[in-house]
């Protein structure tokens, strides 16, 4: 039997792709937060130079995915491109989207997300809009598609280190006003945490501490959903590819963004697309992997909490307005 290949912090996206060809070749991919300035255009032409069948890209500006399906259809015709609209805060535009895929889904990356949205601001649904996108559209589009992953599917959801700012927010997860004094012990930030990413402390609304708390939620439902589905052959996974100069630190204020640069080790986009290509096609990974740097490693334990992954679950399907029986 052949060895499964190692990777490490400095392992590039087209590496690990070729460890893996039988993985993206003939698959159908779906790929959310497709746009120009982040990592989906590195994670296309990787994927792409691999003859998948068909790459599903999902976004929510329809001019900025055009321009990508129209430069991926002229690289590589032989791949079939489907467009999809979604905006992750809305729930009438995520079944809509969810309703488009038909055919069999070998592979849901979810890259899609917001970050350090300066106002509190909330969506058309009436929810904090970290949670809405990067958790609850999540949330529901994956869930939604899960009838089509057939076994040996994988389902691979962006976290980030960011998880361990703070725990998720149960008594106040839409960071409402006065409701943060309130916050019993375990769900409030964590200062040490803040402190080392060069962040401000507040009970209140603080834009990485929202931001936070969604990617908690983020890896408490891999692992939930990783416990659901493995009775179906489904693998879940998720990834925290580092801090990446992209698009998504556009809304954090320069003198922020310099202070929190210059306490991390930055990583190229080809390198982040390293670790998202572990975490979507390594066969040695266990259920419900947060990878990091390339390799699997553990999460701040409010987030690999089985009990808190469960009520999540169910949080989840009152604020989405589902059920799903799996």
């Amino acid at each position: 039997m052949a060895s499964v290949p190692k990777f490490n912090s400095q392992s590039t996206a087209a590496e690990v792709a070729a460890a893996f060809p039988d993985s993206i070749k003939g698959r159908n991919i779906l790929i959310t937060g497709v746009g120009p300035g982040g990592l989906s255009e590195t994670l296309i032409q990787t994927l792409a130079d691999h003859a998948p069948a068909t790459l599903y890209l999902a976004g929510r500006t329809p001019a900025k995915v055009n321009a990508i399906a129209s430069s991926l259809q002229a690289t590589h015709p032989a791949i079939q491109t489907r467009v999809i609209h979604v905006d992750l805060a809305s729930f009438a535009s995520i079944r809509a989207a969810a309703a488009q895929v038909t055919a069999p889904l070998h592979l849901l990356i979810n890259n899609a997300g917001v970050m350090n949205v300066p106002t509190r601001t909330l969506s058309a649904y009436g929810y904090e809009m970290h949670l809405a996108v990067n958790y609850l559209g999540l949330f529901l589009l994956t869930n939604l598609l899960v009838p089509r992953l057939p076994q040996g599917a994988r389902v691979m959801n962006v976290a980030s280190s960011a998880h361990t700012i703070s725990p998720f927010r149960f008594a106040d997860y839409n960071f409402d006003d006065g409701k943060g004094e309130q916050l019993p012990e375990e769900q409030r930030p964590n200062k040490a945490a803040l402190d080392g990413f060069g962040l401000p402390y507040g009970l209140g609304y603080v834009p990485p501490v929202a931001y936070g708390a969604s990617k908690t939620a983020v890896v408490l439902y891999t692992g939930e959903l990783a416990r659901r589905v493995k009775g179906r052959g489904v693998a879940v996974t998720c990834v925290n590819p580092g801090p990446i100069a992209t698009e998504l630190w556009r809304e954090m204020p320069e003198e922020v963004r310099q202070q929190v640069f210059a306490n991390l080790r930055m990583r190229s986009k080809e390198q982040g697309v390293a670790d998202y290509l572990v975490a979507a096609l390594h066969p040695g990974l266990s259920d419900g992997a947060y990878v990091e740097n390339c390799e699997e490693t553990d999460v701040a334990p409010f987030a690999k909490d089985s009990r808190q992954a469960q009520r999540l679950w169910e949080l989840s399907e009152e604020l989405v307005r589902d059920k799903f029986a799996f």
